[in-house]
């Protein structure tokens, strides 16, 4: 009924995920391992080497350090599936992508519903905003846990040409799936621990730069009903995020408000935010004369 699919960084997940998959499932299922554990593979290619070999109709693909806290998950996810118009779910994403480049949390519109922690903060912390037993309809959803039908994939797939290490993946066939008129939902009945956190270093942001280009065209998506005023706020809330993202990264003032003063010309979605011009003037002067920490464009 699912096949999971993990790309893992040792030769095979430990032992602990496995009798926690086997014990909190509930339905049929095949576990699929790629060897990372020598880095081989980026994740898009170990993920179509994981797709190839897979035997059933949906399709779950998971990082290899979480853990399931609902019983019976797979009943769950395959009770989704039924619903004709639903192609995939996840447990975090956003109903608005941006144009600007960024985190896809940078808007602050965003829905998720998993356990957290790190290394730094070990105790698990609940972050939830979708109503229990509710689903929610997003453009992207993060590549920490998802499922898409099998089918899906006979039309497209994740792409290991443009992005060849662990970075936008997510995105990327979130953005293919959303360009076939395909709906995807973030869901409130599969509790997972994500026993670790994201980075956005510096191969980070040069995949966020490749996936924006790619997509530029298509860049921005929602499916929900936006303003102009309010998604001109969710594009510089973003840029802002990506500008922070790269100062925090090394990068220099003249690199990255070269980068923010090139989206902030190239936007051109048929509206105009009341603030832009204040915003190419900061980064015009950022861009020539200021040197040390950035400022945020509010």
């Amino acid at each position: 009924m699912i096949s999971i699919i993990i790309c893992s960084r040792s030769t095979s997940p430990s032992q602990s995920l496995k009798d926690n998959i086997e014990n909190s499932i509930g339905v049929p299922h095949e576990v699929i391992c790629i060897d990372n554990s020598t880095n081989k593979y980026g994740i898009c290619e170990a993920y179509n080497l994981g797709i190839a070999q897979s035997k059933y109709q949906i399709l779950c693909f998971m990082h290899d350090d979480i853990e399931y806290h609902t019983n019976n998950w797979g009943k769950a996810v395959s009770g989704h599936f039924k619903d004709e118009q639903v192609a995939a779910i996840g447990v975090a994403g956003t109903p608005y992508f941006a144009y600007m480049p960024g985190p896809w949390w940078s808007t602050g519109n965003f829905y998720e519903h998993l356990l957290q922690s790190s290394q730094i903060a070990a105790e698990p912390v609940l972050k939830s905003n979708i109503q229990k037993s509710k689903i929610a309809q997003v453009v992207a959803f993060d590549g920490v846990w998802f499922c898409i039908k099998k089918s899906v994939l006979d039309t497209i797939r994740f792409d290991d040409i443009n992005f060849k290490d662990f970075h936008l993946y997510d995105m990327d066939i979130c953005m293919q799936m959303h360009s076939q008129g395909l709906k995807m939902y973030c869901v409130s009945d599969v509790l997972i621990h994500h026993q670790s956190m994201g980075s956005v270093n510096g191969a980070w942001i040069e995949n966020d730069l490749v996936f924006h280009e790619k997509w530029r065209k298509t860049l921005p998506v929602s499916c929900i009903a936006v303003d102009n005023n309010q998604s001109g706020r969710y594009e510089y809330k973003t840029l802002n995020a990506f500008i922070w993202i790269c100062f925090t990264n090394g990068w220099s003032n003249k690199k990255i408000y070269s980068y923010a003063l090139k989206y902030l010309l190239e936007f051109k979605k048929g509206y105009f935010f009341y603030k832009t011009p204040g915003y190419f003037l900061k980064f015009t002067f950022k861009r020539f004369f200021k040197k040390g920490e950035p400022f945020y464009a509010n």
